[in-house]
Parts: C-alpha cells; structure tokens; sequence
C-alpha cells in the first residue's frame, strides 16, 4: 500500500437489541412522543410539586392508558409503553441521577420487552436500589385505580432529588 492510499474499512457493526433499546436519541423521541401525548412540554428543572396541574394530568392519562398490567401488556400497547417508560427514566435520570442498564431477561411474561429487560439503577446509592420497566409499569397498574398512576413517582423523584441536594452529591 502507498502512503497515499487509505485502509477501507468496510465492516458493518451489528447492534445488539440492548444497544437498540438504551440509545439516546431513540429514548429522547419516545420520551418527547409521551410528552406529547400528554401535552406536557418539557421536563422541569426540579420535579414537578405534588399536586401540580402537569402531575395531575399524567396522573389521569397514565391510569387511562395502564389501568392494570393486562393492558399494559397487550400488543397495542406497547408504543405508548415505551414511550411512558422512556419518559419516566429520563426523569429518573434527570432528578435522582439514575442510569439504564439490561437487567437479566426472564422471558416476555416479566418483561414489556421481547429481547431485553431495562431496569434504572440510582447512582451513588448504598442501598443499589435497582427497579425495572416492568415493575415500573406493576406499580403504575397498583396505583392506577387510585389515581396516583404517576404521582408515586413524582413523589420518589422529590424525595431522591431533596436527598441529593442535602448530601452535596
């Protein structure tokens, strides 16, 4: 080969369904596509206050879209699930410094997923408190008929974001 001629790299770099899923730009546009849905138009600053008008509309929408697992779990559900799931770990994200992660696949009856199982995990926490999307979407179904299918979250995301704040993390 001459100094003037360039190596062709001409290989394909295959991505793996957990790569797919855990990009950022595709949960970026599932996350604004549940935003959407919920006209909510951005993420705050802080978590939103308990009680707040945009809590009280995910409150509804998500307990009309997830009344219980069964209908999380069916087929015509799975893009507003994702959507939902993407929204929420990246207000995890945002609010109590957590991270995706694949947790260990049990197969598709504990998973919304075909192939993986994301799960958050808190970063700098002692306890490794780690939840997956599923129990994610088990504790929206639980607090559905209540209506606090997203208020419990809001409210972990306040309290985990006060902690922080207090901590110096």
């Amino acid at each position: 080969m001459g100094t003037d001629e360039q190596l062709g790299l001409d290989f394909e770099v295959q991505r793996t369904a957990w790569g797919d899923w855990v990009d950022p730009e595709r949960r970026t546009a599932q996350a604004r596509k549940f935003m959407d849905r919920a006209g909510v138009t951005r993420i705050p600053n802080k978590p939103w206050a308990a009680g707040s008008p945009e809590v009280k509309k995910l409150d509804a929408l998500v307990a009309e879209l997830f009344p219980d697992m069964e209908t999380a779990m069916k087929p015509e559900s799975a893009d507003a699930a994702d959507e939902f799931i993407c929204f929420v770990g990246e207000c995890y994200i945002k609010f109590a410094r957590a991270e995706w992660f694949d947790f260990e696949w049990h197969g598709r009856e504990h998973s919304l997923y075909d192939s993986v199982n994301p799960a958050l995990r808190w970063l700098g926490d002692e306890t490794e408190e780690e939840v997956t999307a599923w129990e994610l979407m088990e504790s929206v179904a639980d607090h559905a008929e209540f209506g606090e299918a997203f208020s419990v979250f809001a409210d972990e995301m306040r309290e985990e974001y006060a902690r922080l704040a207090n901590s110096g993390i």
